[in-house]
């Protein structure tokens, strides 16, 4: 199999020593085998700046070095890296590189050789290795840059290769095009004269301080170059030149001083080093590997230590997250460490891994840590849980559970309680500081106050109270968020079109596709909520110089929590029910003049449910973009507003009003006092609007020989055939049906609740209510306004209307009340303001479905 070998700006180096002028040499090391040895470190190239005048400069440098080391441990050239002889890969491999590593600027390989390569160098006398790397290599495969990577060597009998025939991106003959070897004409002299101006000057310094001047050291100095000059780069050997010209030095200065200081017949004799140089040279490097290896697993053991005692210490922590701390740790851990040291570096890792998690926890509960200036201040947590209790006990919150959270069945809901914990935290956070210095005054007993005002502690009543009896969380995905003009709500949905499960069968060079889900986001609008209310003079003079006694507003406060949590659970309830209606929409246009007879007070269009108009507003009550499923009622050639009471309290002008009843699509027209409106006949009356596709209808109506129990079996059925479609079409999870208290008690008349005809998945509560439906839970949602009415039936999923809670409850300070001429009043009034958002992402409206009931009988043009 071919692999070829790609690079960009790369050059190609591989030339041989010849006798041709300016030849350039690759500094290569020469290989010595002790007997029977088959593994040897060498030496490749090493760090430098080099010129040849062929190819002009470059340069190895550390960073390239560590790059062949990186990428020999990756595997990033797919295969082992192996020596051939006379770069003649075909001829078979020499020896395998089993180790990397990069020691003083040196890049060093652990070799094992083949009895080819062991016959090579020993007998046939290749003892010079030629390295090739590639200084911007990219695999073949993804054409991904992975920088300098060894790609071989080979054994020579000289240190470098010249005029080779042009080379193909193939591995059958020749490396590819672009490899460099490392060479250059005047690495070789460099490094030589390097070494030999080393040892040279360490002889002549040996030689002074015997009594020699440079003038008769000369002599001894011009002979030890000649043996340094063929001792190369091998240390050792020059050490022993060294030495051996300092002993023969040493012997020359006594024959001097001997002959009374005449030293022109001296006969210095060199004997030949007596040092058995490849075996020091072998056992040098052996004592090397054995301390280097004995330091690795050394540190090893100490890196396990840190590991195993991070996880000992933090049980919490996955294998993912002990691994994360010991690798944050690691480098300070070294083979000379005691374990002392390296518990009590995993000590602190588990510290702060512990830190971390609980950060985690407080975020999830809405905590938002400090930012700018961080003042440090007691813990007050514990007395705002004391002072709750106190006007719990004074509001009558402490009363049984069954009157207290008598809208949630009797019993606080898991969802209610979760979202409150982050909305309380969230209210805490702002208003810490009031809550405290409330429950101070009462713990020191403090008989008076000298201003009204609401007490905190009654706003964070009146927050968790009403969260505690909103049926709706238990429908919507709860959360909090910072508040701002746009709150950005993030999703994710299943893409139909993209690959399902039939996708998955691709076989080899068979493009995959990817996974039908996408994450995106959208945008939504905060929804104010702001109530007031006044205090009479009366409850001024029982607060201004009494004991402080909370009871003369725990009716107040219970008024709020009422009116808060009715609106709060009218907007996420009608949210559900308008966003299924919008998930498919057609938009027609009706004339019913033939309706207007002048005795007709409700008229009745062709399609039905109508979908509401939807209108968006910022902060300041503008309206944002178009409205979306606009509705244009025409009545006697003037278009009709709907009728709409302001929310500021004043009256409507004068005028006709329509009202439109969106379950059945039966239309009313009012004046601006909301008195019925009979339209004369034969005036012109047509009406612009769109209806929902994503319904089914019931009628109320009973067939031949019916009775109400089997009418309502078939409601039953028509439930299950929403669940159907909400789950196998649109592969959703149905788990709840929405339904008012009338539907619910006309259901259970159904013939399947009687306990002969029982069958699974439906069920009847001990109070009478449908508590399962088709093995779905079954809630009945009561508030003011709310537009399920008694004639629809929500289908679906919970938990895809997004309910974030921007700005939790609080009242603003009290205030002197004024009549409509500026005069006092002796009264002060107050209000408190919400900020919430209610939005279901375009893209998973269709997670719930409706079921219409209506009768055909009944829903006919007519008088009210």
């Amino acid at each position: 199999m071919k692999r070829s070998i790609i690079a960009i700006a790369a050059r190609h180096f591989l030339l041989e020593a010849g006798d041709a002028p300016g030849r350039v040499r690759f500094l290569g090391q020469a290989i010595a085998l002790a007997a029977g040895a088959t593994q040897t470190w060498v030496t490749l190239t090493r760090t430098g700046n080099f010129n040849d005048p062929r190819y002009g400069s470059f340069a190895i440098t550390l960073d390239m070095l560590g790059q062949m080391v990186s990428n020999f441990d990756n595997r990033v050239l797919g295969q082992d890296v192996f020596i051939d002889v006379s770069h003649k890969p075909s001829d078979g491999a020499a020896g395998k590189v089993l180790k990397l590593s990069v020691e003083s600027g040196r890049l060093r390989a652990l070799v094992e050789w083949t009895p080819f390569g062991v016959d090579a160098i020993k007998q046939r006398g290749f003892t010079y290795l030629s390295a090739e790397y590639h200084e911007a290599w990219k695999d073949n495969e993804k054409q991904q840059p992975h920088g300098c990577v060894l790609l071989g060597a080979g054994l020579t009998v000289r240190p470098v290769i010249s005029r080779l025939e042009p080379v193909q991106l193939s591995n059958d003959h020749d490396p590819a095009g672009v490899v460099r070897t490392a060479i250059s004409p005047s690495l070789l002299k460099e490094l030589t004269e390097f070494s030999m101006n080393k040892f040279l000057q360490a002889l002549l310094a040996r030689l002074i301080t015997l009594g020699f001047t440079e003038a008769t050291a000369k002599p001894l100095l011009d002979a030890a170059t000649v043996q340094l000059t063929a001792a190369a780069s091998d240390e050792a050997k020059c050490l022993a030149v060294v030495e051996t010209f300092a002993a023969s030095g040493d012997a020359a200065m006594v024959q001097i001083k001997a002959a009374g200081g005449d030293g022109k017949h001296v006969t210095i004799q060199l004997a030949a080093p007596t040092i058995d140089v490849a075996g020091a040279v072998a056992k040098a490097l052996a004592d090397r590997d054995t301390v280097q290896f004995t330091e690795r697993a050394t540190l090893l053991g100490k890196l396990k230590l840190l590991a195993d005692t991070i996880a000992e210490g933090d049980k919490t922590l996955t294998p993912e997250g002990v691994k994360k701390f010991a690798d944050d740790y690691a480098p300070m851990v070294n083979a000379t460490s005691t374990d002392e040291q390296v518990k009590h570096l995993a000590g602190l890792a588990i510290k702060q891994a512990q830190e971390l998690g609980a950060a985690k926890k407080l975020a999830g509960l809405g905590y938002n840590p400090a930012s700018g200036h961080v003042h440090i201040t007691v813990d007050s947590s514990n007395s705002i849980k004391s002072l709750q209790a106190t006007i719990d006990t004074r509001l009558g919150l402490s009363e049984s559970d069954t009157r207290r959270f008598d809208r949630t069945g009797g019993t606080l809901l898991a969802a209610n309680k979760a979202f409150a914990e982050k909305a309380l935290a969230q209210f805490d956070a702002e208003h810490g500081h009031q809550l405290d210095r409330e429950h101070k005054a009462l713990a020191a007993g403090t008989g008076s106050i000298s201003d009204v005002a609401v007490p905190t502690i009654a706003e964070r009543t009146v927050l968790r109270e009403a969260l505690y009896n909103l049926n709706s969380l238990n429908f919507v995905n709860v959360g909090t968020a910072p508040f701002a003009n746009v709150i950005t709500i993030p999703y994710s949905y299943r893409d139909t079109a993209a690959a399902g499960a039939s996708a998955l069968r691709r076989y080899e060079a068979q493009a995959i596709r990817r996974a039908g889900l996408i994450q995106t986001t959208e945008e939504a609008r905060p929804i104010p909520q702001k109530l007031a209310f006044l205090i009479s003079a009366e409850l001024q003079l029982l607060m201004g110089a009494s004991v402080i006694d909370f009871d003369p507003i725990s009716e107040n406060i219970r008024n709020i929590i009422r009116i808060v949590g009715e609106d709060t659970e009218a907007i996420n309830m009608n949210e559900i029910v308008n966003a299924a209606d919008e998930f498919s929409v057609t938009t027609i246009t009706d004339t019913l003049t033939a309706q207007v007879q002048g005795t007709n007070t409700v008229f009745v269009t062709t399609k039905f449910p109508v979908v509401r108009p939807r209108k968006v507003f910022d902060l300041k009550g503008a309206q944002q973009g178009a409205t979306v499923n606009a509705i244009v009622v025409t009545l006697n050639a003037v278009a009709r507003a709907e009728y709409v009471l302001p929310a500021d309290g004043s009256a409507l002008a004068a005028a006709t009003y329509y009202i439109m009843d969106y379950n059945l699509g039966e239309l009313r027209f009012v004046t601006e006092a909301g008195v019925a409106v009979v339209p004369t006949a034969a005036w012109v009356l047509t009406v612009a609007y769109s209806y929902s596709n994503n319904r089914s209808m019931f009628d109320t109506d009973a067939v031949a020989s019916e009775s109400i129990g089997d009418r309502y079996d078939r409601l039953l059925v028509s439930i299950g055939n929403r669940k159907v479609v909400v789950g196998t079409d649109r592969f959703y999870n149905p788990n709840m049906v929405l339904m008012s208290n009338a539907i619910d008690n006309a259901l259970s008349q159904a013939t399947s609740f009687t306990a002969n005809g029982a069958r699974t998945g439906t069920g009847l509560n001990a109070d009478g209510s449908v508590g399962i439906t088709k093995g779905m839970g079954t809630f009945n949602p009561t508030a003011p306004g709310l537009q399920l009415a008694d004639t629809r039936i929500i289908v679906g999923e919970r938990s895809n209307t997004r309910f974030r809670m921007v700005k939790p409850f609080a009242m603003n300070p009290i205030e002197q009340a004024r009549d409509a001429n500026g005069k006092f009043t002796d009264q002060r009034e107050s209000f408190g303001t919400q900020f919430v958002v209610s939005h279901t992402p375009t893209q998973i409206k269709g997670a719930c479905s409706s079921i219409i009931l209506f009768s055909t009988a009944g829903r006919v043009a007519r008088v009210a």
